[in-house]
């Protein structure tokens, strides 16, 4: 399969390329206050290279994104068993999640890319069959809008959602880069980052971004939370990424009830992932908000990021 699958852009300058292998987001490119584009996404070298060692950078995560404990639960009375990748648990849909796959290219254009992929019944351990679709569209003046549909023919957890590694200044540190984020609770995790107990407050805690903050430094521990999304149900604002140094800004809307964050250390860079999804380990909560579709429902993920010079 030749890779990209397809590069989409609009005349203010912003592009992205998708590849069919992962239905990834591989390249994002913004204008800066001066016009001039630059990249906003920490991949790999090369579009192959996101074949070999597992990355998720800028992949689709499925059939559940983040973590289910114990790589099982019970749904309408039977225990089902999912493939363990990470330890005892199941992380990013298993070892063969859909960020693995070769997806379908079922519609393209000059500004927009569809991509399809169907799963079968007992996927890494999911019941019933699976097909989704994954929609990427720019829209003027700088937004890009990545829409997640899935149907089942049996029940079962689904969370689909986009991974990208975020740098607005294109590489490099993140010390410039200030988060806010609408969330009053967040998730305390266990050290398999499994959620333990209810969610929390985060007044007080370092997982309060109501207002505007710099990101955790080299020194300070990192981020990889669920941070419990305020308002809802239905598209909505939910976060907001500036650089001070590249004068890039973004705005992250979307539908879902949680936004892991996940701040990444990488040897060359840093970057931030902001990935809208159900609440981890959902499927083995019944105080967390439901996240099992059943035949006959449609599932959906919409998340839009719109660029603009920075927000304060």
């Amino acid at each position: 399969m030749a890779e990209p699958a397809c590069t989409i852009a609009l005349p203010s300058g912003l592009s992205a390329t998708i590849l069919a292998h992962g239905a990834t987001l591989a390249s994002l490119r913004v204008p800066g206050p001066d016009g001039h584009p630059g990249e906003v996404l920490i991949g790999p070298p090369r579009p192959a290279d996101h074949r070999g060692e597992r990355l998720f950078r800028g992949s689709s995560i499925g059939r559940y994104a983040n973590r289910i404990g114990g790589a099982g639960f019970m749904l309408d009375g039977r225990q089902v068993r999912l493939d363990a990748n990470e330890g005892a648990n199941t992380l990013h849909g298993g070892a063969e999640g859909f960020d693995r796959r070769d997806w379908q290219v079922l519609d393209r254009g000059p500004r927009s890319v569809v991509l399809g992929l169907d799963s079968p019944d007992g996927d890494q351990g999911f019941p019933g069959a699976l097909q989704a679709r994954a929609d990427f569209a720019l829209d003027d003046p700088g937004s890009l809008t990545v829409t997640y549909r899935a149907t089942v023919t049996a029940p079962c957890p689904v969370s689909l959602t986009s991974h990208g590694f975020f740098n607005l200044a294109g590489g490099g540190p993140v010390r410039d880069h200030r988060l806010r984020v609408a969330a009053k609770r967040y998730l305390p995790v266990d050290a398999a980052l499994i959620p333990k107990g209810p969610a929390r407050p985060v007044a007080g805690t370092r997982f309060d971004f109501r207002d505007f903050r710099p990101l955790p430094g080299p020194d300070e521990p990192g981020l990889d939370h669920c941070l419990c999304l305020d308002h809802g149900p239905g598209l909505r604002p939910v976060a907001w990424l500036e650089d001070r140094a590249s004068g890039r800004a973004m705005r992250l809307s979307t539908d879902q009830p949680g936004l892991q964050v996940f701040l990444a250390r990488l040897p060359a860079a840093e970057a931030l992932c902001l990935e809208p999804q159900a609440w981890p380990d959902a499927p083995n909560r019944n105080d967390f908000p439901d996240a099992i579709l059943r035949p006959g429902q449609i599932y959906t993920n919409t998340i839009r990021l719109d660029f603009t010079a920075r927000l304060s």
